[in-house]
């Protein structure tokens, strides 16, 4: 779920439509310090990012990405992760939360396949487990739930398919 955020008062946060995958990636260098008694390990920072690849399309998460993208805004994102419910709060899901900044955006046009988007987020800091409070109608749209509104001539012939 993703928002940009300077619009945290006034927005909710939206899942992008048409996602392939994401990869969180964190790393951290690593060298090795001489010393007169042997080598010691020396560590560098923490550099966390967060790659996705989704199908271009109208989507409005899609539009405010590259908005973010273009204005160098501070987006927030959140991985929820919808089997781990919280055990005694409602609507609660295990998540992590983190902000960071558009990277760089492709999106190249092949004649024979989906146009698709392929983005970076730097993350600032380091994702934040926690518990994300998740709506109904997110969790429908997080899990592509979607209601089909038939005629009386379309329920009358699905009912004569079950018999």
């Amino acid at each position: 779920m993703f928002r940009k955020l300077k619009d945290a008062r006034s927005q909710v946060a939206a899942k992008l439509a048409l996602q392939i995958e994401h990869n969180l990636q964190l790393e951290r260098e690593n060298d090795s310090q001489q010393t007169k008694d042997g080598a010691v390990s020396v560590s560098g920072g923490l550099t966390v990012t967060l790659e996705l690849e989704a199908l271009i399309s109208d989507d409005p998460v899609n539009k405010m990405l590259y908005e973010a993208f273009m204005a160098d805004d501070t987006l927030e994102i959140w991985e929820i992760d919808l089997s781990q419910k919280h055990a005694s709060q409602e609507n609660k899901y295990k998540a992590k939360y983190m902000r960071g900044k558009l990277t760089n955006w492709e999106s190249p046009a092949n004649v024979e396949e989906n146009q698709t988007l392929s983005t970076t987020i730097n993350v600032d800091g380091r994702p934040q487990d926690g518990y994300a409070t998740v709506s109904e109608d997110q969790v429908a749209e997080i899990t592509y739930a979607f209601v089909i509104q038939l005629s009386s001539q379309d329920q009358k012939i699905q009912t004569n398919f079950r018999t």
